[in-house]
């Protein structure tokens, strides 16, 4: 892939949000349900990491770049640096990768994406495949 990419819009990760991806994806592990006297002594539930992909594939829809896709096919070679908690602030950088065409004319390409704090460090990295109507040009 190439060493160019395009960089997202970025989201504020909250307490709040937190405990509404925690609870609407059903996470039971203790490390996401701190009790009460855990929190009041300053415990917080860490982002699972599907709640950090999700918000990167969101941020992804956000940038433009996608906008020829029509699915997201497979996330591949997912890795996760650092646990992300509230008060972060995250965006993803996104390099179009190979592409590969099928005989119907559509294009199956490859994204890096790699989902940075507000400090610029990354904190998780995969490699998405989409079917795309139109390739994105590798930069």
């Amino acid at each position: 892939m190439s060493d160019s990419y395009v960089e997202t819009p970025a989201v504020e990760v909250t307490d709040e949000l937190i405990r509404t991806i925690v609870s609407s994806g059903g996470y039971t592990h203790p490390l996401f349900n701190p009790t009460p006297w855990q929190r009041a002594e300053g415990v917080d539930a860490p982002l699972p990491g599907q709640g950090v992909l999700l918000l990167a594939g969101g941020l992804v829809e956000q940038s433009g770049i996608l906008d020829r896709a029509i699915a997201l096919l497979e996330l591949r070679s997912v890795v996760f640096h650092s646990m992300v908690r509230a008060g972060a602030w995250l965006r993803v950088r996104l390099t179009p990768g190979p592409v590969r065409h099928t005989r119907s004319g559509k294009a199956i390409q490859e994204f890096a994406w790699q989902v940075v704090d507000g400090a610029g460090a990354a904190v998780a990295e995969a490699t998405a495949v989409m079917l795309m109507a139109d390739p994105v040009k590798e930069r």
